[in-house]
Order: C-alpha cells, then structure tokens, then sequence
C-alpha cells in the first residue's frame, strides 16, 4: 500500500507581502469604482437629457 503524498504547509506571510497584497487590493478596488463610474456616466450621456421627459 502506498503513502499519501504529504503536503508542505506554505510558511506565513510576510509583513511585506501582507502589504503588498493590500496595495494590490486597493488598487484594483480603485479601478473597478472608476469603471462602475465611467459605465454609469457612459450611459447617462447616451440616454441624454430625454430620460427625464418619459411617460412613468
């Protein structure tokens, strides 16, 4: 009978690479607020100033 292979358990992350991990998170946080931004104003301008002269 064969032994299940052992798994290394990765060491803990750095300080550094806590850091670097959360700059990372920020700034894609950052780019995915610009684009939700960029789309909604997009779409805004396309629909122009008729969207407020609609039937309710």
């Amino acid at each position: 009978m064969s032994e299940a292979p052992k798994r290394d358990i990765p060491p803990a992350f750095s300080p550094e690479d806590m850091a670097r991990r959360r700059r990372r998170s920020v700034a894609l946080a950052l780019v995915l607020a610009g684009l939700v931004i960029f789309f909604f104003v997009v779409t805004l301008v396309k629909t122009g100033p008729a969207i407020m002269n609609r039937p309710l």
